[in-house]
């Protein structure tokens, strides 16, 4: 992984965003790292609220273009000052996505920080979430309303192909305090689905096998990553459906953290995004790391 020097952390000025923005300040401390704080401000958006609204004449205010961009200079000169860090601010105009995806690609970021909605309370993710979850040139570390202590259990989805070492890789670089453990689901559906071409061997036998066969090669996996970091990390294989199986080990081991791939590789195989990695996103209840 690249040498972390710039968090990069989007910011609409709500309890969600500010729950990231504290990650990421977090982050850039440990990694004595520059932080990028990024607003975009839609217009087609505004434009489409002043069609309902006449705003401006209601509120007698100056144009919201420069309210934002004051606001965020003002948060950018207030996090310097109390926490003693180099903090940039981009105000960018244009759809949110493509505004901090050219951000994070123009300033080499070494992670994007991002809330998974700026409402905590609310269900789901935004769009623009899912937009940039997509096609983020760098790491994406989704978070969720809270305090944000250091991260002392970090779970990483794995299937010992090139994204899954690049995602843990990723995750021991950004996280070395933290215990990391690999988890390898072995999925009795898809066996199922194959059995028909592995002769007449029981199906749980099958499963065994794949077990057996998993465990040591995740295990070098483990000792190979802790030796080349320093961190501690161990290996996991369990049988369930992918996405329910890492949900309900971060639940039981408990992680802070978890950690996936993306686009159709390892265990991600949807061709936008991957269902595990949206899974995990919505339904584990803790941060997400997406690795690319």
């Amino acid at each position: 992984m690249q040498p972390i020097r710039r968090v990069l952390v989007t910011t609409d000025f709500s309890a969600g965003a500010d729950a990231a923005v504290a990650r990421a300040v977090r982050l850039a401390r440990a990694h004595g790292a520059c932080v990028d704080l990024v607003h975009a401000f839609d217009p087609g958006a505004w434009q489409a609220l002043r069609a309902v609204f006449d705003l401006g004449r209601l509120s007698g205010s100056p144009a919201p273009e420069a309210r934002l961009r004051e606001r965020l200079q003002a948060q950018a000169a207030a996090l310097a000052a109390q926490e003693g860090l180099l903090v940039d601010s981009h105000f960018g105009v244009g759809a949110p996505a493509a505004v901090i995806e050219a951000r994070a690609k123009a300033m080499n970021a070494a992670v994007l920080v991002i809330a998974r909605r700026s409402e905590p309370a609310a269900m789901g993710v935004s769009g623009t979430l899912l937009r940039i979850l997509r096609s983020a040139p760098c790491p994406v570390l989704v978070t969720r309303a809270g305090p944000p202590a250091d991260y002392g259990r970090v779970l990483a989805a794995v299937d010992l192909r090139e994204v899954s070492r690049r995602a843990v890789a990723t995750a021991l670089a950004l996280f070395p305090k933290a215990a990391h453990r690999l988890l390898y689901v072995i999925d009795p559906q898809w066996e199922r689905e194959l059995q028909h071409d592995r002769g007449d061997a029981p199906l749980g036998d099958l499963i065994a096998s794949l077990h057996t066969r998993a465990q040591p090669r995740l295990d070098a996996l483990a000792a190979e990553l802790a030796a080349a970091s320093g961190g501690a990390v161990d290996a996991v294989v369990v049988e369930a459906i992918p996405a329910l199986g890492i949900v309900q080990h971060a639940a039981t081991w408990p992680a802070d953290c978890v950690v996936v791939g993306r686009h159709g590789q390892g265990l991600v195989a949807d061709t936008l995004l991957g269902s595990t990695a949206l899974d995990a996103v919505h339904h584990s209840g803790r941060d997400v790391l997406v690795v690319p």
